[in-house]
């Protein structure tokens, strides 16, 4: 049996995303990971713009090209989501009792604050809540305020069990593609995190709690 090639699911029309798989279509950094939830639990003002400022001082120059053509992919499997995330979340958001934007771990994480400063985007004003327990300050009433680029990756990446029904009943070509761009947009996210710089002492201080108020 002849070995399935790598980027063989990702659509013809996301190039970028196409060429990062053949690259990294089958690692899995575990090191990525390391310190990719320092900053999910709420910030004041100053502690969000210091902490964003000092992650994007730590932007490697020597691996920048690279670090901006994975954003670049990043951004072009979300955008290539939308669509169909946008359509399953009105079929299936509208009268739901457990709203998952309300889950209290929806949080920006490291690699998606490094993904939307190596691409120059504007940040969000701040973390997705202002205290713990409160629901996310981006949420409205006709549904999220944030382009599906700026949203948290976990907000793309989480179907619920209607929606996984929805992706189940779709002809068996549109599953494969959509599979294979959401593992490789979350790999593309791992090398980010890889090449980025450990966090300094100072990062470590600002990423401190809240104190309970």
């Amino acid at each position: 049996m002849s070995r399935r090639k790598k980027g063989t699911h990702i659509p013809a029309t996301l190039p970028i995303l196409a060429k990062l798989s053949h690259e990294y279509g089958h690692e899995d950094p575990t090191s990525a990971q390391n310190g990719s939830d320092s900053c999910k639990h709420p910030f004041t003002v100053a502690q969000w713009r210091d902490l964003t400022s000092k992650l994007k001082e730590n932007f490697s120059q020597t691996d920048r090209e690279r670090m901006q053509t994975l954003a670049l992919g990043i951004r072009e499997g979300l955008l290539w989501c939308d669509e169909t995330m946008d359509r399953y979340c009105g079929l299936t958001c509208h009268g739901c009792r457990d709203f998952c934007c309300d889950a209290d771990g929806i949080y920006f994480d490291d690699a998606d604050l490094i993904y939307l400063l190596i691409l120059d985007n504007d940040l969000p004003a701040n973390q997705t809540r202002a205290k713990a327990g409160l629901a996310c300050r981006y949420l409205s009433i006709t549904g999220c305020i944030l382009p599906r680029m700026c949203r948290p990756f976990i907000c793309t990446w989480y179907l619920c069990e209607p929606q996984m029904e929805l992706l189940t009943a779709e002809p068996l070509p549109l599953q494969k593609q959509f599979t294979a761009v959401m593992q490789m947009v979350r790999r593309c996210r791992q090398q980010l995190l890889a090449l980025h710089n450990k966090p300094s002492p100072a990062i470590k201080n600002l990423a401190a709690p809240l104190p309970c108020q």
